[in-house]
């Protein structure tokens, strides 16, 4: 069974690296959270995309809920769920519809949203205009409608924070939040959302609150049977994919032990462990390991979460989203003059300048992006801009990139041509007929100035490419 552990797991990717694909092909990982640190570097979500679609099925999720809590710059900007409130629940269908579109044309099949947390005056700036206001008919209405959006536009919802962050005065991600309201109170009010959502949509998964209830239980909803299973399981009747909230957040990572939160979670009916940090994956791994050996989490609970995953991965659509981008821009790239390059060297890297070369052209900005890319292979030592018109300047190094935007006049080929020719590397970017200038020497044709284009070349380079 514990080829399948990982499937028990929901880790966060602020970043993607060589780190980042031994942990997934180690620990096999069933849901994958994508963060901001690769969202808004567009060539790493095109990799990170192209990388998960060959190695096999996967929840890929974001954080985008619109409004105060958006990462995703291809869905339009919303005025969040607290406007949307005030609107006709038609409102949050066709937002979410359009908003789960994108997200599967991008290469995400899960979205964890919406939030069903009722506004109090009570509430937490954690909640504020994340919540689609204060009377629970309503806000169980537009949930309702966001999940039907987010369905039809292919992405599984997960409704959260059960059973309700609303009436907390603490931000979970600080302290662990008591709410003292009675069992009665929190049904009628805070858990009917949750309840009408539930009795409409099957295909929704459930995030659970890092919120002490004290009526219910002494332990975090996260963490308690009593809530998971009796309210949630029983009471309500849901029979599917429950994940926790980020267990490295204060209300339960200051308060509990790794192996407290591992074997209370599970046992207490929950399937999915969510880690804002995929680096803390091993050690919650090797702990479930553990407690399976020392019989301290029921071993049947674990085989039914692992089934429970693996029917919502049955679910959730399969593609490669933008990452075919990331294998088209890796198969244009070619090598001319050149075998073994010093890796260890520092570089000196020349770079045009941010100037379109026509009216039809909008790719000077790309070249802003180079010396972050390349920083990513190599130690960069210098980084000197030129102009196309007039070429680079003489430098000295002991490895240079030279990157080629074009060779508009025999000043700038003049320019390029008098760098060293032994510790030159010339990455022509745009017209691979510029080649003709550089014979004999050490060339790399990426037939593009895209971001995508410069880190597929580079990884080529150093041999650590995929495709």
């Amino acid at each position: 069974m514990d080829v399948d552990l990982g499937k028990l797991f929901f880790c966060g990717f602020n970043d993607f690296n060589e780190e980042v694909k031994e942990i997934i092909r180690k620990y096999r990982p069933a849901g994958i959270l994508i963060y901001p640190g690769v969202l808004s570097k567009e060539y790493l979500l095109m990799d990170f995309m192209s990388f998960l679609s060959k190695e096999g099925d996967f929840l890929v999720s974001s954080d985008h809920e619109g409004g105060q809590l958006e990462v995703l710059k291809y869905v339009p900007s919303s005025p969040g769920n607290l406007a949307f409130g005030k609107n006709s629940p038609d409102v949050t269908y066709r937002y979410s519809k359009i908003a789960g579109k994108i997200m599967e044309i991008v290469g995400f099949n899960m979205v964890f949203a919406p939030v069903l947390d009722l506004l109090s005056e009570e509430s937490s700036s954690v909640i504020d205009m994340r919540s689609y206001g204060s009377d629970p008919k309503i806000v169980a209405e537009h949930g309702a409608k966001a999940c039907e959006g987010y369905l039809e536009g292919g992405v599984m919802p997960c409704i959260k924070h059960f059973p309700g962050h609303g009436r907390a005065r603490e931000d979970s991600h600080l302290t662990l939040p008591v709410v003292d309201a009675p069992f009665e109170k929190l049904w009628e009010e805070d858990l009917l959302p949750f309840r009408k959502v539930l009795e409409r949509e099957k295909k929704v998964t459930v995030m659970t609150a890092h919120v002490r209830y004290s009526s219910i239980d002494s332990l975090p909803a996260t963490l308690s049977e009593k809530i998971i299973t009796d309210v949630l399981r029983k009471k309500i009747g849901f029979d599917g994919l429950v994940i926790s909230d980020a267990m490295e957040m204060s209300a339960v990572s200051n308060n509990f032990s790794v192996e407290e939160i591992v074997s209370l979670f599970l046992n207490a009916g929950g399937n999915m462990i969510l880690l804002g940090d995929y680096r803390n994956l091993p050690v919650y791994y090797e702990t479930l390991v553990k407690l399976l050996e020392d019989g301290k989490v029921q071993k049947d609970k674990v085989e039914r979460s692992i089934r429970m995953v693996e029917k919502y991965l049955a679910f959730a659509k399969k593609n490669s989203g933008v990452g075919f981008l990331a294998d088209s821009s890796a198969k244009a790239v070619e090598f001319l003059g050149f075998e073994k390059i010093d890796h260890t060297s520092e570089v000196t890297l020349l770079v045009p300048s941010s100037e379109n070369l026509s009216q039809a052209d909008t790719t000077g900005g790309d070249y802003d992006q180079i010396p972050e890319i390349v920083s990513r292979f190599f130690e960069v030592e210098n980084v000197v801009r030129y102009t196309v018109e007039d070429g680079p300047e003489f430098v000295e190094g002991d490895l240079i990139f030279d990157f080629v935007a074009d060779i508009p006049n025999e000043k700038a080929l003049k320019a390029h041509l008098s760098l060293p020719a032994e510790k030159t590397v010339y990455f022509v970017l745009r017209n691979p007929f510029d080649v003709r200038y550089f014979e004999g020497r050490k060339i790399v044709v990426t037939r593009s100035t895209k971001p995508i284009s410069i880190y597929k070349s580079l990884e080529h380079f150093l041999g650590r490419c995929d495709s």
